[in-house]
C-alpha cells in the first residue's frame, strides 16, 4: 500500500478488483475503527452491517448555493502546529466532506476521498445528538417528563443500577452514575463488549457478552463513586438506554421517528440509514449514516430557529433548551472535560455537546473518527465535517477541528 499516511482509499486500493486482494478487503474485522479500511467503510457501512432506511420526503427541497471564495484562502494552525491552508488541514485531518452553511445558502463545499454531496457516511456519535433531541421533543410533546423514573417507562431497567434509580432527565444529559470503561483502544473494556454484543467487533469465539444490546443494557451497575446528577460522563449505552425509553414512550422506533419529525419534512434528497445490530436492533448509540447536504439541510432548519418554509419542524423552545446547556460544574467535573472541551467552558445536555465561551456559543455533535455537526445560533452559521480519522479520539485533531471551525465562523460571520 501507499506509504503516504493521508492516501485515500482509491490510492489504497481498497475494495478494488474481482476479488480486491486479502489485504485491500474491508470486512466487519477492521471496517468499524481500523486504519486505513475506515477510509473506504464510513462510505460504505451499509454493504457490511445490517441496516434500515430513513424515509426521505416526497419532493426534496432545493438548496440555495453562494459560494464564499475567502473560505477557500484560509490559513490556519495544521496538524504540525504550523499554519497551513484550508486543502491542507482538510487533508491531514482526513476530511471525507466540508459544508458550511448559514440561515440561507451553502457557502461552502469541499469533498475529498471520493465522497460526493448526497453520499451516506457514517457519522458514529453525532447518532446520539439526533437520540437526544427525539427524546427531548418527546418531553416537549408530554409524552415523557425529564423528572420520570427511568423504570416508570422501562420496567425491565429495575435490574440495571444504573439506570434503576435515575431518571430520564439524568439520563438524557448523561449524568446518571454507571460503571463503564468507553476506552476504545483497550480490547477488554467495557466499549469493546458492547460493539461485540452489537455483532459489529468480533466476539470471542465461544460466546457474545450479551445476547442484545437489551440484555447488555440491564446488566449494567452503578459507579459507587458518584450519586445520579453529580458528574457527567460520556458512555454509550446511556443513548441507547435514552432510546429505549423515547420508543416505549411514544410507540416509535428511532427510525421512523427521525423519518416522521425530521427528515421527510425537511425536503432531504438521496439516501440515509442507520445501523442495526446482530438481531436486527437499531443502535442508537452510533450508527447513522447520512449525506453531508442532509445534515446541511437539518443544520439549516436549526439556524432558522427549527422552521423550514414556514413548516416549524422542531420547537423554538427545544432548540434554546439544548442552546442553554447544562450544569459546567457537573462536566467540568467528569473525566471528559479533558483538551479542547477542558477550561470550564463546555456543558452536556440532551445528548449535544455546548459551547459557552463568550462571542463562541454553540451546540455540537460529535462523533469518533472525526464527525461534526456544529450549530452557532447566534451567528447564523454551521459547519458539517465528516472524516475518516485514523484513530478515534485524538485531542490534538480535536483542536486542529475546533479551531478550523471557529475560523470559519469566524470569517463567513464578519
Amino acid at each position: 500500500m501507499p506509504t503516504d499516511p493521508y492516501a485515500t482509499a482509491a490510492d489504497l486500493g481498497l475494495m478494488q478488483g474481482f476479488p480486491p486482494a486479502p489485504e485491500r478487503r474491508v470486512t466487519r474485522t477492521n471496517a468499524l475503527m481500523t486504519p486505513p479500511f475506515n477510509r473506504w467503510s464510513y462510505q460504505h457501512m451499509r454493504t457490511i452491517y445490517p441496516s434500515a432506511p430513513i424515509r426521505r420526503g416526497d419532493v426534496p427541497i432545493p438548496l440555495a448555493v453562494s459560494i464564499d471564495d475567502r473560505i477557500g484562502d484560509l490559513a490556519v494552525r495544521g496538524v504540525d502546529g504550523e499554519a497551513a491552508d484550508l486543502v491542507e488541514v482538510l487533508r491531514t485531518t482526513y476530511t471525507d466532506a466540508l459544508v458550511v452553511v448559514t440561515r440561507d445558502h451553502i457557502v461552502h463545499e469541499s469533498y475529498m476521498n471520493g465522497m460526493t454531496a448526497d453520499q451516506p457516511h457514517q457519522m458514529m456519535s453525532v447518532t446520539k445528538s439526533f437520540a437526544g433531541l427525539l427524546g427531548l421533543m418527546a418531553v416537549d410533546d408530554g409524552a415523557l417528563r425529564e423528572d420520570e423514573a427511568m423504570t416508570a417507562v422501562v420496567p425491565e431497567l429495575a435490574s440495571a443500577s444504573a439506570f434503576a434509580d435515575a431518571t430520564f432527565g439524568h439520563v438524557l444529559d448523561m449524568v446518571n452514575s454507571m460503571d463503564f470503561d468507553e476506552d476504545y483502544a483497550d480490547p477488554h473494556s467495557a466499549i469493546i463488549r458492547y460493539g461485540q454484543t452489537l455483532g459489529w467487533l468480533q466476539a470471542p469465539a465461544d460466546a457474545y457478552p450479551a445476547d442484545s444490546v437489551y440484555d447488555f443494557l440491564v446488566s449494567l451497575e452503578h459507579d459507587p463513586a458518584h450519586a445520579h446528577g453529580d458528574v457527567f460522563h460520556y458512555q454509550t449505552p446511556k443513548t441507547d438506554a435514552l432510546n429505549w425509553a423515547t420508543n416505549r414512550a411514544t410507540g416509535t422506533s428511532f427510525q421512523d421517528h427521525l423519518s416522521d419529525a425530521l427528515w421527510s419534512r425537511l425536503g432531504t434528497d438521496g439516501d440515509t440509514y442507520v445501523l442495526l445490530d446482530r438481531n436486527g436492533t437499531l443502535v442508537a448509540g452510533g450508527g447513522l449514516n447520512a449525506g453531508p447536504r442532509n445534515l446541511a439541510r437539518f443544520a439549516m432548519m436549526m439556524l432558522n430557529g427549527g422552521a423550514v418554509d414556514g413548516d416549524q419542524i422542531v420547537p423554538r423552545r427545544v432548540i434554546d433548551t439544548i442552546a442553554a446547556g447544562a450544569s459546567r460544574e457537573a462536566f467540568a467535573a467528569g473525566p471528559d472535560a479533558t483538551g479542547p472541551l477542558s477550561g470550564g467552558d463546555w456543558s452536556y445536555r440532551a445528548q449535544w455537546w455546548v459551547r459557552h465561551t463568550p462571542g463562541r456559543e454553540a451546540f455540537t455533535a460529535m462523533g469518533i473518527h472525526g464527525q461534526w455537526i456544529y450549530i452557532d445560533i447566534t451567528r447564523g452559521v454551521a459547519v458539517v465535517k465528516q472524516s475518516s480519522q485514523p484513530v478515534s479520539l485524538d485531542l490534538a485533531m480535536d483542536q486542529v477541528n475546533l479551531d478550523l471551525i471557529d475560523a470559519i465562523i469566524d470569517l463567513v460571520a464578519s
